[in-house]
């Protein structure tokens, strides 16, 4: 009541301003009428009329005045609602929804009458459910405006399940029936996603000032041993079949590491090498060869099984090669003893081949997959973090997509997919002379040209 009569800005309480001063009119004009003639009795009155139509009609414009600009105000205030283009939440003191705009009802998947009343957890994941009742509990225990999980990446949970990467202030804001907590919730995974875009940015320009040392330092060495043993199988002999095939399978590496230096060059920079039609079995098959000659006596088994009639893909072989060793010798490295490799169409994808690589070593642990194709992130103890980064990056270049499925103990399959030829933008288009020529090493006799 005491409320309602200092208020005088709320109606109410500018009515009952008005009554009571009204009655304290009145009562001074009875006593001041009691003590004049009778004959003035008509002039108080009409004087006291005016009065009263004067205080009447100035209370009624005043009210007027209030109601119009209290409507305009709420107005505002619902228009800066639900034309905001963050999401707005606002919870009571019992963690319970009381409003959404139009913004938020977008980003949650809710319409605003399935949300009010409900806990605020049934928009928090839950894996953080726990956590969040704490840090809400200890919110309304000393609420005040702040941004919320500063330093974290926030994730809040829509209505069918999925999540997005969220930025959230806070805002506590004194209304009659006590405190409301007012969360505006704008979505950042755009933002996050330029940003590890950026981040990878830096991280192939760092990678293509290595590759070019390394292309450089390794070709000049490689170009000597090549030299020395096409040498040696020309002008002796005498050499031992067992030490010839040695020397071959020498020099047959050497060219390869010659076209890796160049391969990683290219991809570092994003500059892809010149494209052939290929038939991804031959592929197989190279790679299998390559991993056998370096794995003497500890080679594990080979199964496959392969679609002799698949269309083939314009690709640039030795780096589609390469994504095959690396797969194959993180499979013999993970302890395999069978690696199985298959070919075949998509399934559900029209013009695309699928290649998988499986094996029954050690697998990986289901909170590493998500890390493997960072670069400089490996399992390994001797390992440089870059050959799955690589293999992801040549697939992409190429079009295609390559994937992950594993179990601790039980082994891995990487599945790769591909456009053919009738479908990659290569395949279609005109190829042109390289710009960039790759490294010549002297031929080997016994190997095939060009590869």
């Amino acid at each position: 009541m005491n409320r309602l009569f200092n208020d005088r800005g709320h109606p109410i309480g500018l009515a009952l301003f008005y009554v009571l001063g009204c009655f304290i009119w009145l009562v001074i004009c009875v006593r001041v009428l009691s003590l004049m003639p009778p004959h003035s009795w008509a002039l108080n009155v009409c004087v006291n009329t005016l009065l009263v139509y004067l205080v009447v009609s100035h209370y009624t414009k005043r009210i007027r005045t209030l109601d119009a600009a209290q409507e305009e105000a709420l107005l505002r205030a619902r228009g800066y609602f639900e034309s905001a283009v963050e999401g707005i939440v606002s919870v009571d003191e019992a963690g319970k929804i009381r409003q959404l705009n139009p913004r938020g009802q977008e980003l949650f998947g809710y319409r605003e009458e399935e949300l009010v009343g409900l806990p605020i957890e049934v928009l928090v994941p839950q894996r953080f459910l726990y956590r969040h009742q704490v840090h809400r509990d200890g919110f309304f225990k000393a609420p005040k405006s702040r941004m919320m999980g500063r330093g974290m990446e926030v994730a809040v949970r829509r209505k069918d399940g999925s999540e997005f990467s969220a930025e959230i202030s806070l805002n506590v804001v004194q209304m009659r029936g006590g405190k409301l907590t007012i969360a505006f919730v704008a979505d950042i995974s755009e933002r996050l996603g330029m940003e590890r875009e950026a981040r990878r940015n830096e991280t192939v320009d760092a990678l293509a000032a290595v590759a070019a040392g390394v292309a450089h330092e390794l070709n000049n060495p490689l170009a000597v041993m090549a030299a020395r043993i096409e040498l040696m199988l020309a002008s002796d002999d005498d050499l031992s079949a067992e030490t010839r095939d040695d020397l071959l399978v020498l020099q047959k590496n050497i060219e390869r590491a010659s076209r890796i230096s160049h391969s990683m060059l290219s991809v570092a920079r994003q500059r892809p090498g010149v494209r052939y039609a290929m038939d991804m079995n031959v592929a197989v098959q190279e790679a299998m060869l390559i991993v056998g000659a370096e794995g003497k006596g500890g080679t594990p088994r080979f199964e496959t099984n392969l679609d002799r009639s698949l269309p083939e893909v314009m690709a640039e072989p030795t780096s589609l090669e390469q994504v095959l060793i690396n797969l194959i010798l993180n499979a013999r490295d993970a302890g395999a003893r069978l690696i199985r490799i298959e070919t075949g169409l998509a399934p559900g994808l029209a013009g695309h081949l699928r290649l998988s690589v499986s094996d029954d070593g050690s697998g990986i642990k289901s909170d590493l997959l998500g890390k493997l194709f960072r670069p400089f992130f490996t399992t390994k103890p001797k390992g440089t973090g870059l050959g799955l980064w690589l293999s992801q990056r040549i697939v992409q270049d190429h079009g295609g997509t390559i994937a992950v499925e594993s179990v601790a103990g039980k082994g891995t399959t990487f599945r790769i997919t591909l456009p053919t030829i009738g479908e990659s933008a290569a395949g279609k288009a005109t190829l042109s002379a390289p710009d960039e020529p790759l490294p010549q090493l002297p031929a080997a006799r016994g190997t095939r040209p060009g590869r």
